[in-house]
């Protein structure tokens, strides 16, 4: 039997229009739990829903419950929370993951526990020694210990909460490659088949950003940027194809902000003979000709960009530190070698125009993509934007990823945004498939 379960609470509607990907952070923690000598249950509610996971719960009773909580899983995390309460009272409840970490007081009510930043060496360790005292009223007074730790004491009402840590980049050379085992793989390369043709698993060769768009969240990684060793990621590589993927997703908050990186990660590719398709997240600057030929020859297939807007004075609201022209230049290397370009737009920002929105439509249809983006700003907890705009509904029911909602005080029109963006999106898929016959 399991004393520690770690769940993901997702549930996919549509599995044929979704981007699925088995939770790298759970596996990353599983790993680690083993190597303290832990065995622990991982309960995936992608594909088959909640109800079999709490009928497992019911019957085995675990000491300790773990759920991953991210923008759009919160209503189900929660509503998960108070159903397992019930299943089994005397399971201790522990949460982590964005959500948790920006906003650890919506959480501490229900949970026992909530783990904020990178919790995979505090809450592994928190586990250990956890299940070795089996006292509740101890794991208060020996809170110092664990980073990021955040609890309220129910019988007091004291709050004990430590600052996060994050990890070193010899630490994160340490850690275990993630223990992908107890996921449904075939199922989620099922999925991929019948969205690209190919079957791409995530990866993450590098943590943090150090840059500070006013839009964006980085909740867990943060700001510290580190670079994983590339002979352990290559180790996971193999581990990745050993379980049938033919692909990549490189989850990284930026894949080519380090050349050096980039190239010695290519090189191993190209030399290991993998022979997998991969795609990356980029920012528009810093791309040279060598790194993205390099790249191509490596498998890169498309990479994906945050362009955001078509106007250098937006661009500047934002604080994204690129220009148009940064983008263009961009796009014409990765086009030009072969790879595919994709762009991710924002429309309607605080301190915009209907003019400098129109100019960002405009200019999405004039770039040599393959695949575009829109969305409305959404001022997440713990960013700039949040601190600027007035009126956000902090409750707002995000469980549809695909949606776009003004949830503050906007001078735009939804309805308006919403038109256009499906508009421009329209007419985007009609030049392809003309140029695609």
């Amino acid at each position: 039997m399991a004393d520690i379960v770690l769940i993901f609470p997702h549930v996919q509607r549509d599995v044929r229009a979704a981007m699925l990907f088995h939770p790298l952070g759970i596996a990353q923690l599983s790993s680690v739990l083993k190597l303290e000598s832990m065995d622990p249950a991982i309960l995936d509610l992608t594909f088959d829903g909640p109800d079999g996971a709490l009928a497992w719960i019911r019957s085995h009773r675990p000491g300790i419950v773990g759920i991953y909580v991210m923008l759009t899983m919160i209503d189900q995390a929660l509503d998960l929370a108070r159903r397992i309460r019930e299943l089994s009272p005397d399971t201790l409840l522990l949460c982590g993951g964005p959500m948790p970490t920006v906003r650890p007081a919506q959480f501490s009510g229900l949970f026992d526990v909530v783990f904020r930043g990178e919790a995979v060496h505090s809450l592994p360790r928190f586990c250990r020694d956890y299940l070795t005292d089996g006292d509740r009223g101890r794991m208060y007074v020996r809170y110092g210990s664990y980073p990021g730790f955040y609890a309220e004491e129910p019988a007091t009402g004291n709050l004990f909460q430590t600052p996060m840590r994050s990890l070193s980049k010899a630490q994160l050379d340490r850690l275990p490659i993630p223990d992908r085992s107890a996921f449904a793989h075939a199922r989620y390369q099922e999925s991929w088949r019948l969205r690209e043709g190919y079957c791409p698993a995530g990866i993450m060769t590098t943590y943090g950003c150090p840059f500070g768009c006013d839009f964006c969240s980085k909740p867990v990684f943060g700001s510290y940027f580190r670079r994983r060793d590339i002979g352990r990621v290559m180790e996971e590589v193999e581990d990745i194809r050993s379980y049938g993927y033919d692909g990549l997703w490189i989850a990284d908050d930026c894949f080519t902000l380090d050349p050096r990186h980039v190239r010695e990660f290519c090189t191993a590719m190209i030399k290991g003979r993998f022979d997998m398709r991969w795609t990356c997240l980029s920012r528009t600057g810093g791309l040279s000709q060598g790194e993205v030929d390099l790249m191509r020859q490596a498998g890169c297939s498309k990479v994906f960009f945050g362009l955001e807007s078509g106007s250098n004075r937006v661009l500047r609201l934002m604080n994204k530190n690129a220009t148009v022209e940064d983008a263009e230049r961009a796009i014409g290397l990765i086009t030009a070698s072969g790879i595919e370009a994709a762009g991710f737009f924002m429309v309607g920002y605080p301190g915009e125009t209907v003019e400098t929105v129109e100019e960002t439509f405009a200019w999405a249809l004039t770039l040599p993509l393959s695949e575009i983006s829109f969305t409305i700003p959404f001022p997440l907890p713990g960013t700039k934007l949040y601190g600027k705009v007035a009126g956000v509904q902090d409750r707002a029911d995000w469980r549809y990823e695909n949606e776009n909602r003004m949830i503050y005080a906007s001078e735009f029109d939804e309805d308006y945004l919403n038109r256009r963006i499906e508009e421009t999106c329209a007419l985007f898929r009609s030049r392809h498939a003309r140029t695609a016959r």
